[in-house]
């Protein structure tokens, strides 16, 4: 007897499980191709490279030529250092997207986290961070892709001309 009443609830149980992630189990954000790009790697700011534009910059309107590169342990001192972005879905929310920013690495490193947003243009990212000591959000800053591959994201800041390069981690 007991056999039959195991049986059929083990089915019912297993027919309310299917019913409930057909009928709506967890929605996911839809995100374009461009997102699924910038989410596809973590990116560290590149010293090197951001020094050589500066200096092309620099070249272009003074005609002072100067190449600067860090290397040896002030270049390892320098990437330690710098930032890496990271975007990808909210671990709590799979409705939002987060990013984390972190200077440094490991117990020396310095992070914050928030919400990002591509623009429909898929050109225009928005970083929003919430402010604890203010209990409301920060004003969002908004940069313009101007570059993204598989192993490079350029990026300007709204206001700005410098464009802020970073390479795959």
């Amino acid at each position: 007897m007991r056999k039959p009443l195991f049986t059929l609830t083990w089915a019912l149980a297993v027919l309310s499980l299917s019913l409930l992630t057909a009928c709506g189990g967890k929605k996911e954000l839809k995100v374009s191709d461009q997102a699924q790009k910038l989410m596809k790697n973590a990116w560290k700011y590149d010293v090197n490279a951001n020094l050589k534009k500066g200096s092309e910059s620099t070249e272009s309107q003074t005609g002072i030529k100067s190449d600067v590169q860090l290397q040896g342990d002030l270049g390892k001192m320098a990437d330690f250092a710098a930032e890496t972005l990271t975007l990808g879905r909210d671990g709590n929310d799979p409705m939002k997207l987060s990013y984390k920013k972190q200077v440094g690495e490991g117990m020396l490193s310095l992070s914050v986290v928030g919400w990002w947003e591509l623009e429909p243009d898929d050109k225009t990212l928005v970083l929003k961070e919430w402010d604890s000591n203010a209990g409301k959000e920060k004003d969002p800053v908004k940069y313009t892709i101007d570059e993204l591959s598989n192993e490079q994201l350029v990026l300007v800041k709204e206001g700005e001309t410098q464009k802020r390069i970073y390479k795959k981690k």
